[in-house]
């Protein structure tokens, strides 16, 4: 067996559970019983003596013959009809006077009893052991006058109380005992079906690999602990689940990009290789194959981008001036959409900085205003805002471009996700996907508000300095 096991571990739970209650049960029985055996006793035993030394003290001070008269009147009225009762007077000096009972007048134990007695000057019960036989004495001392006249004891045979409590506590020992095995059965058997339901999710995660990561664990109805142990196993095979997926996805597209720009410049080598060509030609075939190159170098640069953004790189933070590098960025974009005749508009608020890497926000903010610009028409309009509100900078990039169908707004900002699947555009499909990654890692927030043939407007906030 396994000890380490959790179901060892809660069976022994279990028993120990059984064990614990089953002790404070028993020992509060047995120790309730005890008590109350011997209340009755000493009830008993003080009733009686009160009623003795009231029948003395009636007399005021009498003699040592009177004591005796009067103690065997005592006896003959109280306790002829009483069997077991054992009632001893002795007087100041420590001498019997009178006995229910015979006993040896040279007893040490009941001197040493008188002498306890005559010490504590009030009534108490004490266990003794007279003639091989168990008593519990009550023993009061008469005092009048600060006087000791003489000292009762009324005692009554335990041996049957021991004897009973005894026998309850062999009971007790033995039901424990009886019961103590079904239960550590039971525990286990307990700990088995509580177990059950986390290893079938076990051997059912066991056979999930990458092959079949579309199976699940199910989830039992129960609304416990195991219904909520399975849920979440499930949702982190839908995690991993869509990242193998991304990353089948992210592989195939990164090989599909790097293969046909590889393809064409190995093309571009052959064909030039074939014969002799003139200048001309080869600096054609080499400006071919420059591009092509520059098209892997970018790819590449977007893959690392997004391993820079998902490193800790706050380290490396600075600040720097957002108001300028918002600056250049619509000089460069101003230059790019010349081709299109496509107007570029907005007010930059001046002076605005942020603490984070002025190159890769550069890089970021600049993906998404050349996407403005791609899906933007020709003499259309990219506006580019920046502004500051108490302790929050935003960047605003609008357009009036095709814009974004709504079903594919929740999808943008994946790697390779094209909105547009059935249009030739150009890029890798990195390039929301990394601005996200970037602001995020800049403690940004990015939203996307987008109509189709309306535009669509970009906003950014970061916090500011």
């Amino acid at each position: 067996m396994n000890t380490r096991s959790v179901r060892f571990r809660l069976t022994v739970w279990y028993s120990l559970a059984f064990f614990i209650a089953s002790l404070v049960i028993f020992a509060s029985f047995y120790l309730i019983t005890k008590n109350t055996l011997y209340s009755q006793t000493d009830a008993t035993l003080k009733s009686h003596g009160n009623s003795i030394v009231e029948v003395i003290t009636k007399e005021g001070n009498l003699s040592c013959q009177t004591c005796q008269m009067m103690a065997r009147n005592a006896f003959l009225s109280e306790f002829s009809d009483i069997p077991g009762m054992v009632v001893i007077l002795m007087d100041s000096t420590g001498n019997i006077v009178g006995s229910s009972v015979t006993v040896n007048r040279s007893d040490k134990k009941l001197s040493q009893l008188f002498e306890q007695a005559a010490t504590a000057k009030s009534p108490h019960i004490t266990d003794h052991t007279i003639s091989d036989l168990r008593m519990r004495f009550w023993i009061d001392p008469i005092y009048k006058n600060n006087q000791l006249y003489g000292v009762v004891f009324v005692g009554h045979p335990i041996d049957v109380i021991e004897n009973s409590l005894n026998n309850l506590l062999l009971i007790l020992g033995a039901v424990f005992v009886v019961f103590l095995l079904p239960t550590v059965f039971g525990g286990y058997l307990l700990a088995k079906s509580a177990i059950a339901p986390i290893a079938s999710i076990s051997e059912k995660l066991k056979k999930i690999s990458h092959e079949n990561l579309d199976e699940r664990v199910d989830t039992p109805d129960t609304n416990d602990e195991i219904k909520e142990l399975a849920v979440t196993f499930n949702s982190l095979l839908d995690r991993l689940n869509s990242a193998f997926k991304r990353e089948r996805q992210f592989i195939g597209d990164v090989a599909h990009e790097l293969k046909t720009p590889l393809a064409t410049q190995r093309s571009n080598i052959e064909i030039i290789r074939l014969k002799e060509r003139g200048k001309n030609e080869y600096i054609k075939a080499l400006d071919e194959t420059l591009i092509d190159n520059k098209r892997m170098s970018q790819t590449l640069e977007n893959i690392l981008d997004l391993a820079w953004s998902e490193a800790d790189v706050t380290a490396h933070f600075e600040v720097f001036d957002l108001s300028e590098l918002l600056e250049e960025i619509r000089e460069l974009a101003t230059k790019m959409a010349s081709s299109k005749n496509i107007k570029i508009t907005g007010e930059t608020a001046p002076d605005i900085k942020i603490h984070g890497k002025r190159d890769k926000l550069f890089h970021a903010i600049l993906n998404i205003v050349d996407n403005a610009m791609k899906y933007t028409h020709e003499n259309g309009t990219v506006t580019i805002m920046l502004h500051k509100i108490r302790n929050l900078v935003h960047v605003e990039i609008k357009d009036n471009g095709t814009g974004i169908a709504k079903k594919d707004l929740p999808h943008i900002f994946e790697r390779f996700y094209r909105a547009s699947k059935n249009e030739k555009a150009s890029g890798s499909g990195l390039g929301l996907a990394i601005a996200q990654a970037i602001i995020s890692s800049h403690h940004g927030k990015i939203d996307i508000d987008s109509k189709v043939e309306h535009g669509t407007t970009v906003s950014i906030s970061f916090p500011g300095t």
